[in-house]
């Protein structure tokens, strides 16, 4: 199964400039309240999306297939509201193929989940799906993350649920083939992030991990430092469709 991530090289320096990143919580102590405030209650927001493709004509199984990672951002009723990259959906252009998604939620349930909207500048992408059952809806922050605030990175690399990392924010970049700043962060991600929540210590978001990293451009590292699109340019998005504009 193919696992969603875009990774890219930025030289070391111009991430860390010459710290080490054992000392970057040397003197910032995070709240223990706060990490069981995430892994009991923000968690519940967290989602997993499998996608597949089907041959429109023949109905069998497509050649593409994959997971990434997504959150609940909104609810109506009994219908809950995905937000996730645009990449960890769309697998393919062509138009031989129909994409199918599958939700699984932090209590391993499953649902078919729908396509709402797309971005495609931005990479971003809105899934629904319906259940009776309570899940979490976390909320977007107002306003992008300064540099150097404590983030958290909630998201299910792998195929796993809930794996939860600690940094800050380091910095904004362009980056090729991008129109804005990204925010480059250090709660390290791995492949299978892409879509995943960035939080603050209020548990809102302030951006999706959308890139990947690496330090070396010759190395096979497992988990790299994070790219991030910022809140503002993923409200403005949402506030351009019809549904979403009081968000």
């Amino acid at each position: 199964m193919k696992k969603f991530f875009i990774i890219l090289f930025i030289p070391f320096l111009l991430l860390f400039s010459g710290c080490d990143i054992r000392d970057i919580f040397a003197n910032d102590d995070i709240e223990i309240s706060t990490l069981n405030y995430i892994s009991t209650v923000v968690v519940n927001s967290n989602i997993k999306i499998t996608t597949s493709t089907t041959e429109i004509l023949t109905h069998r199984q497509g050649l593409y297939e994959g997971s990434g990672s997504g959150f609940i951002f909104h609810q109506d009723d009994n219908t809950y509201y995905v937000l996730t990259n645009n990449h960890v959906i769309t697998l393919t252009d062509n138009e031989r193929y129909k994409h199918n998604y599958t939700i699984e939620d932090n209590n391993n349930n499953s649902y078919d989940a729908s396509l709402v909207t797309r971005f495609v500048e931005y990479d971003l992408a809105v899934l629904k799906f319906a259940t009776l059952n309570q899940l979490g809806v976390i909320q977007l922050s107002s306003t992008n993350p300064e540099i150097g605030e404590i983030v958290f990175s909630i998201g299910s690399p792998f195929g796993q649920h809930n794996i939860i990392t600690a940094g800050k924010v380091l910095d904004y970049r362009t980056i090729d083939n991008v129109d804005y700043e990204v925010i480059l962060h250090n709660a390290i991600i791995r492949n299978g992030s892409s879509g995943s929540m960035l939080i603050n210590d209020k548990f809102e978001i302030v951006g999706i991990n959308t890139w990947g990293f690496k330090s070396n451009k010759d190395d096979d590292e497992e988990f790299v430092i994070g790219g991030a699109t910022p809140v503002e340019n993923i409200l403005e998005c949402l506030h351009s469709f019809p549904l979403f504009e009081k968000i």
